[in-house]
């Protein structure tokens, strides 16, 4: 099948399924009124029930899916483009793994994960990202369903500029790759402030991509001042108890650092265009 052809089948397919949800959608109009009437709504309640039916009246029901179709059909064509331009190597790939992995990526689970982080995506330059991530995946057998799964639900949650900041904290020391970007660069060309810039790397730290200097401080003197209060319980008791030495614990700075960790180095490898060696 040539990219044309593809293209085409995308669109068609886009089309169609626009139509549909518009006439299903239509059609159950009346029966959401007659919800919102059998529930019993007064007052500016009522006011607010009756706005909620006519914002999705059939007009403005297809402009809305129209719109997610469009963006539907443009992804789906990114996928294809970068799929058929590396057809070779999704094909050896593909036929290195075992059956049973094959079949995820082509019928199943993993193409699934996949798909839902392509679909209704906003930012083109991720679609992109989300297929290498996805192409690069497949040289990777020993990758488990709890890894492949979550790298898709993670990157769909992933916006550019979180993928940028990641980018800030990375360096492969085995490819000598490194950020070919700065903080002063990101704040300006982004228009955001270091509050904002704060948030964003507190995000990655809650996916796991980035680590706290500061709360790996706290996890390592709340052990220490657990180990102390449980000496100390183990003497009272005793004729000559030891009074244990007051724990030594690490300074919290004012200003956090941050650093990437394993997981965040192992997606910025995964999405990286897939001619590029990729580590594991």
């Amino acid at each position: 099948m040539d990219s044309r052809k593809a293209k085409g089948i995308a669109a068609d397919f886009a089309t169609t399924g626009a139509e549909a949800v518009v006439e299903t959608a239509a059609d159950n109009l009346p029966l959401l009124a007659s919800a919102i009437h059998d529930a019993g709504f007064q007052g500016a309640a009522s006011i607010l029930a009756d706005g909620v039916v006519g914002a999705v009246a059939p007009g403005a029901l297809g402009l809305v899916f129209g719109c997610r179709m469009r963006r539907t059909e443009r992804n789906l064509i990114i996928l294809i483009d970068k799929l058929s331009s590396n057809i070779e190597i999704v094909n050896e790939r593909l036929d290195s793994l075992e059956a049973t992995v094959r079949d995820k990526y082509t019928n199943g689970s993993y193409r699934d994960a996949f798909l839902d982080s392509v679909v209704d995506e906003n930012e083109p330059e991720k679609v992109s990202r989300n297929v290498n991530a996805f192409i690069n995946c497949m040289a990777h057998g020993s990758a488990g369903d709890s890894f492949v799964l979550t790298l898709f639900d993670d990157l769909s949650r992933l916006n550019r500029l979180d993928i940028r900041a990641l980018k800030l904290h990375y360096y492969n020391p085995i490819t000598g790759h490194m950020a070919d970007d700065s903080f002063d660069r990101l704040i300006r060309e982004e228009g955001i402030d270091c509050s904002e810039y704060r948030i964003i790397r507190e995000k990655l730290c809650r996916l796991g991509l980035l680590e706290s200097k500061n709360e790996e401080k706290r996890e390592k003197n709340l052990e220490a001042v657990q180990n102390a209060v449980s000496e100390l319980l183990s003497q009272l008791g005793k004729r000559n108890p030891k009074i244990p030495k007051p724990p030594k614990l690490q300074r919290i700075s004012t200003s956090d650092s941050y650093s990437i960790t394993s997981l965040g180095r192992r997606y910025l490898e995964l999405i990286r265009p897939v001619q590029e060696t990729v580590s594991a």
